[in-house]
C-alpha cells in the first residue's frame, strides 16, 4: 500500500485505528465460525492484540493531540474487509480477508517506519508491523490446516492423543 506523503499524523491516526478496530471485530466473526477451541483461543488472542494497538493509537492520539477529537474514516484501506464485517462469508473467506488486512496493515506500519524521522516513533511502528508480520502468519497456518483438513474449524477437539501416531523411540 502506497501511503500519501500529503497525510497527516491526525488522518494517520484515524486509519490505523480504525484498521485495529475492523480486524478485531473481523476476528470476532471468525471466532463465531469456529468449533475448533484451541483455534478459537488463538484467534481470541488476536483480538486482544487489535485491541491493545488500538489503545496505543488512541494513547498517542490524545498525547499529541488533547484538545482534538479522534477522526476516524468511514471505510477500510483493505476493500474487501467491508463485505467481511457486512456480508455473512465462510469461515475460509474470512480468513482470506484476515490475510489480506494483516499484510495491508504490516506494509502501512513497515513504510511509515521508513518516512518517521522520530526515534521512539519507529520503534513503537516497528514493533507493529512486526506484530502484523506475526497475525499473517498465525492466520495463514490456520488457512492451511483448514486447507488440508476441511473439517478442522467444525471439530471442538482436534488430533487427539487417541488419534496421533506415535513416532520415534
Amino acid at each position: 500500500m502506497e501511503i500519501s506523503p500529503n497525510l497527516t499524523t491526525l488522518e494517520i491516526l484515524g486509519i490505523a485505528i480504525k484498521s485495529e478496530i475492523d480486524s478485531a471485530k473481523l476476528y470476532q466473526r471468525l471466532i463465531d465460525k469456529i468449533k475448533n477451541k484451541a483455534v478459537r483461543e488463538r484467534i481470541g488472542l488476536l483480538i486482544k492484540e487489535e485491541k491493545k494497538h488500538r489503545e496505543i493509537f488512541e494513547s498517542l492520539h490524545r498525547q499529541k493531540f488533547p484538545e482534538v477529537e479522534i477522526a476516524i474514516p468511514k471505510t477500510s484501506f483493505v476493500p474487501k474487509m467491508e463485505s467481511a464485517l457486512t456480508q455473512d462469508l465462510s469461515a475460509k473467506e474470512l480468513l482470506e480477508v484476515a490475510m489480506e488486512n494483516e499484510k495491508t496493515s504490516e506494509r502501512f506500519y513497515s513504510d511509515l517506519e521508513k518516512r518517521s524521522l522520530d526515534l521512539s516513533g519507529k520503534a513503537m511502528l516497528q514493533y507493529l508491523s512486526r506484530a502484523e508480520q506475526t497475525h499473517y502468519k498465525i492466520i495463514k497456518d490456520e488457512y492451511d490446516m483448514l486447507q488440508q483438513f476441511p473439517d478442522y474449524f467444525e471439530m471442538e477437539e482436534f488430533l487427539l492423543g487417541d488419534r496421533l501416531m506415535h513416532l520415534g523411540p
